[in-house]
């Protein structure tokens, strides 16, 4: 069976997410960073526990296996039925055309990848050429969210992104920025590759609701104390109440 836990306004289910997402219903947004591609996976192992970041810390194995195009092609297809708002998936080059096609094939309005460049990340231990220092996301709207504005066309990582308490590749920085762009306060952002939490913890801080998936069982314990210390703090960034709103609260207590 399946397990289940809430905190606050969150809801993180231990499963996978092609078995979990179809029976919730709208998710209201997707933001997610599934695992890259073979490719990518390949070059960051070959280099693990022999490498360090520029911040010292060492490179691990990944211990979750890539996505293959065919894989890409039919997570595009799951999130787009179970989603009614923003889909913002992080990837890599070598996937980002596939997921952003599958997208336009499925009618939704499609971007160009944004790119989220960090400096430093990696280096070539071997042979010549550039490194690797920028992830691309991949955004796509339905016709609901067309007047949601203009929204930064990337991201740039600045001192203090490569936090230690992220646990895995999403700084929780550039989460909060995200998370902040494509959704409002009061909304549902769904994470189903969640890890080790770092955007069921933004959504927290953001008084945005959440639903969490993640399949690896001690991972998902990490998740789940991570956002209930997130969820124990202040809400900081919750939206002021319309006008009208506030007048009748003012009336109330008069």
């Amino acid at each position: 069976m399946t397990r289940i836990e809430t905190i606050g306004d969150c809801t993180l289910y231990l499963g996978d997410c092609r078995d979990i997402l179809p029976t919730l219903g709208p998710v209201g947004h997707i933001i997610t960073d599934p695992p890259f591609s073979e490719r990518t996976h390949k070059a960051h192992d070959a280099r693990a526990d022999t490498d360090r970041r520029f911040d010292g810390a060492d490179v691990k194995q990944l211990g979750y296996g890539a996505l293959t195009p065919a894989d890409a092609s039919a997570l595009c297809r799951l999130f787009c039925d179970a989603c009614d708002g923003w889909i913002v998936w992080l990837t890599d080059a070598n996937l980002a055309m596939r997921v952003q096609g599958e997208m336009e094939a499925r009618g939704r309005t499609v971007f160009l990848p944004l790119p989220f460049y960090q400096a430093g990340r990696s280096v070539r231990l071997a042979g010549d050429g550039p490194c690797s220092w920028t992830d691309w996301i991949v955004v796509s709207r339905t016709t609901a969210q067309a007047k949601w504005g203009t929204l930064r066309g990337g991201y740039i990582a600045g001192e203090g992104w490569n936090d230690r308490g992220r646990m895995g590749g999403k700084p929780t920085r550039l989460m909060d920025l995200v998370v902040g762009d494509y959704s409002r306060a009061g909304d549902t952002v769904c994470d189903p590759f969640m890890g080790a939490g770092t955007t069921g913890v933004s959504a927290a801080k953001a008084a945005r609701k959440f639903i969490g998936v993640e399949i690896e069982p001690a991972v998902f314990d990490i998740a789940c104390r991570r956002i209930e210390e997130a969820w124990k703090q202040p809400r900081l960034f919750e939206e002021p109440k319309p006008k009208a709103e506030q007048l009748d609260l003012m009336e109330g207590m008069s």
